[in-house]
């Protein structure tokens, strides 16, 4: 055998570790969804202070449920929910603001997804609101929408030499981007109340095509929703991306917090669906005060990565995937919201089971399963002296492990600082800090080891960065992170990633 066809060889057994790519034309398919997300910035960065003013009010109607939607009830907004403020007020008139406007969108509010763990904001925090009375209109019908946009870009400046292939996100200047719009319907105008029909689609593009593949436009959620019993149990079946509905994985607890750690994505690893690859899944919540546990079964997602599951034409209805079978996810936790006094804290612990089989990095056979473990808190150590209970110093901690001989990541464990409305100027921005342990499996080690092909045992990151809302719906998250050993092969130099995201509610 050459020289060159060993070299080949390993490289392929290296990239066999990793989700398979989808094998495209990256230039060609990707110059369009790259036109679309940088437009679609421009405009709505210019837009959202115009829009502002005029999505100010919507038509005041009566909350079809009769009454004042749940979260006025209490005396805390969480920021993720704020409305627009002009000029620096004191936070307590701020809320007064916040409250009269979340009234005024309490119908239109009423209609956001319902069932999911993650935050998102409430159409009443979106750049263009009730602009011209849309909302209102389609809320008499019982009809609610949004639109999500997600724009991130990395680049190491560390000035290392940069591999071919690439090696991580960040090792050359990475681009990816995320495009979400969904329709919500309230079965209570059919006499099904408590329910709700939910409907979306999305795409994603990543300049990384290798280890995170671009998806066309395909059906994010198609689902049922149910609360029996006021939210005592909540029911929820369709095609969903689970990472929402379980895990809690950002920061915040909100979506536009951040990914938790660079590499906290074991649950993922095992399975379990996340955009933009959904799957067929039905979930229970049982709700009894602050206390709760969730159980979902979903069909696993491909276990042989996130490329074999997009190359899948509509295979988020498909019940069958090759090696694939069934994962059982149960979750238990404790989830209280700030009030003045009493601090938000969030202690979640749960267990993913997968029927499907794995590679295993030793043998090259499959296995007969997979498996994680995980532990996440969040706890409000401070309260800073405000009207707005929601704003403080937050601690948390995550811990994630799953079994090394078919897993790349059998070990991650993070701990973070993050302080919610940092100054009396911007009550709603957030600063993080935030330290990710990754471990790398031994039995792959073992088996590059046998190619003398190097590799990382694990990697260590420490991240900085400032959430900031710009205006309604429209947020820039800047960071820096340190990251030791940031590719598990090759074994590279330490980086210095400088990440932007931009995300806009719609």
């Amino acid at each position: 055998m050459t020289l060159a066809a060993e070299n080949k060889n390993k490289k392929q057994e290296v990239r066999s570790m990793y989700p398979k790519p989808i094998g495209a034309n990256r230039a060609c398919r990707g110059a369009p969804e790259l036109l679309r997300a940088t437009l679609a910035a421009a405009l709505a960065i210019g837009a959202s202070h115009s829009l502002d003013a005029w999505a100010e009010t919507p038509e005041n109607g009566p909350n079809p449920q009769g009454e004042v939607a749940p979260e006025l009830k209490a005396s805390n907004v969480q920021e993720t929910n704020a409305g627009v403020s002009k000029g620096a007020l004191p936070d307590s008139e701020l809320l007064s603001r916040i409250i009269e406007r979340k009234k005024l969108f309490a119908r239109i509010d009423a209609l956001a997804e319902r069932g999911q763990l993650t935050e998102l904001p409430p159409p009443s925090e979106s750049i263009i609101g009730d602009a011209g009375g849309l909302r209102s209109d389609l809320a008499q019908h019982g009809i609610g929408f949004n639109i999500l946009s997600m724009s991130t870009f990395t680049n190491n400046y560390m000035g290392h030499d940069r591999h071919n292939p690439q090696a991580y996100s960040g090792e050359r200047p990475t681009y990816s981007s995320n495009l979400v719009a969904g329709i919500t319907y309230d079965l209570g105008q059919v006499g099904l109340d408590n329910g709700q029909l939910i409907f979306g689609v999305g795409s994603y593009y990543s300049s990384w095509d290798e280890v995170n593949p671009s998806s066309p436009f395909s059906f994010t959620r198609i689902a049922y929703y149910q609360s029996l019993w006021d939210k005592t149990v909540e029911l929820k079946i369709g095609v969903l991306p689970n990472d929402l509905e379980f895990i809690g994985p950002f920061t915040g607890g909100t979506l536009v917090g951040g990914t938790q750690g660079l590499q906290a994505v074991i649950p993922y690893q095992v399975g379990l669906s996340h955009a933009p690859v959904s799957s067929p899944a039905a979930n229970v919540t049982v709700n009894l005060g602050n206390f709760y546990n969730k159980f979902g079964v979903q069909r696993s997602i491909s276990p042989d990565g996130m490329g074999a599951e997009i190359a899948r034409h509509l295979g988020e209805f498909d019940m069958h995937v090759d090696h694939g079978g069934a994962l059982y996810i149960d979750e238990l936790g404790y989830k209280r919201s700030a009030t003045p006094g009493t601090p938000y804290a969030w202690l979640r612990a749960g267990y993913i089971y997968n029927s499907s089989d794995y590679t295993q990095f030793l043998s090259n056979e499959r296995s007969d399963d997979n498996y994680a473990g995980y532990v996440l808190g969040d706890y409000q150590v401070y309260q800073f002296n405000s009207a707005i209970a929601s704003r403080g110093m937050y601690a948390g901690f995550t811990w994630m492990s799953a079994p090394e001989d078919r897993n790349l990541f059998d070990l991650y464990y993070g701990f973070r600082l993050f302080a919610k409305g940092p100054m009396d100027s911007r009550p709603f921005d957030m600063l993080t800090l935030e330290y990710g342990y990754t471990s790398y499996s031994d039995d792959a080690n073992t088996r590059l080891d046998r190619l003398h092909v190097s590799n990382a045992d694990d990697s260590r990151s420490t991240t900085l960065a400032y959430n900031m809302r710009l205006a309604a719906g429209t947020y820039l998250r800047t960071g820096l992170s340190y990251v030791e050993k940031p590719a598990f092969s090759p074994d590279v130099k330490d980086a210095l990633n400088l990440q932007a995201s931009l995300t806009l509610f719609f």
